[in-house]
């Protein structure tokens, strides 16, 4: 390959048919005189993405374009694949249901170049709606749809650890995962969260932008309240194993450790008396009959439940393991003398 200022890096598995029109817009890039290479990861997919993907490179020959096989799947593994075989100092990620702006790739390297002293870049997921947007879905459900609008940059580091700056439109240094280390095969769903719990923890710092910008097609089935019950059921499940609220301080900061104060079945305290009180919330909600703001949460509700529930599972798994034979700590003991 030549020198490349950044590599765009594609997940993707089983979405071949959304392939062409993404490439497609990335061959238009306005890219202002940054060189740029594209890499398709396939996650192990069971449709055309390959073909797709040649065919594409062999009718684009100017785009550099290359197609890389992941077979073990989960999105994690797809992007350390990408990471691996990529050449830029630069790295940027975007997801394969996605349409990046024209400046994209110009408007990474740019910020960069203007704020050497950030690590990660996180830019704008602009919705673009394919139904009518439900009446329910307000800004507050943004998560499980994927989007990212907010109007003003931002600083995301350990002082600001609550933001996350989603993969759907994320670039990175790439000494940055010779430092933390790549997205995490144990978090199928939330990586790019516990990655960066990681790059606070280590100093890094993160910068949101919205002039780097994305759109994503939000399809009919995540307009539906039981999508947004699934999500929160997942991502309560994730938070609870990576501690994620364990670590946070009330200002949104990043501790080292989890704080010392009582629990009951492995969460704290306070997340107790979040779900009380959204659960209370919900119940005034109804009453108004505000379907919106009951729903808001409803969902909140699910996800601290989530949490509780896994934390408590957790915890009895512990406790119910075997513990080891006398003659096994002897014989860790014996492995252990040099």
């Amino acid at each position: 390959m030549p020198d490349v200022d950044v590599s765009v890096i594609i997940p993707t598995y089983n979405r071949c048919g959304g392939l062409p029109a993404l490439l497609d817009s990335l061959c238009r890039q306005e890219a202002a005189g940054v060189r740029f290479e594209v890499l398709v990861v396939d996650n192990n997919s069971a449709d055309r993405t390959r073909a797709v993907v040649e065919q594409f490179a062999a009718q684009h020959p100017a785009l550099p374009l290359r197609y890389v096989f992941e077979p073990q799947r989960g999105v994690s593994h797809a992007r350390n694949a990408g990471i691996r075989e990529s050449a830029a100092p630069l790295l940027a990620f975007i997801d394969d249901d996605v349409q990046p702006a024209p400046g994209w790739v110009a408007a990474i390297a740019r910020a960069f170049a203007d704020n050497p002293g950030i690590d990660a870049i996180g830019g704008r997921v602009r919705a673009a709606w394919t139904a009518p947007r439900p009446a329910w879905l307000i800004a507050e459900h943004a998560g499980p749809i994927a989007v990212q609008d907010r109007p003003q940059p931002m600083v995301v580091d350990r002082t600001n650890a609550s933001a996350c700056l989603i993969t759907a439109n994320f670039a990175c240094r790439r000494d940055v995962f010779a430092d933390v280390g790549g997205f995490s095969g144990d978090f199928p769903r939330c990586q790019d969260r516990e990655l960066q719990m990681r790059m606070w923890r280590a100093g890094k710092r993160g910068l949101y932008l919205p002039n780097v910008e994305v759109t994503v097609e939000i399809p009919s089935e995540r307009m539906t309240k039981q999508y947004h019950r699934r999500w929160r059921v997942t991502t309560g499940f994730y938070h609870a194993r990576m501690r994620y609220l364990d670590l946070l301080d009330p200002a949104g900061a990043l501790r080292d450790e989890p704080a010392a104060g009582r629990s009951l079945f492995g969460s704290p305290l306070f997340v107790y008396r979040r779900l009380l009180t959204h659960a209370i919330s919900w119940g005034r909600e109804l009453l108004r009959r505000d379907d919106a703001r009951r729903f808001f949460h409803e969902a909140q509700v699910i996800y601290y439940a989530s949490f509780v529930k896994t934390r408590a599972a957790d915890r009895l798994a512990v406790r119910r393991a075997p513990a080891p034979r006398p003659d096994e700590h002897r014989q860790h003991a014996n492995r252990s003398r040099p």
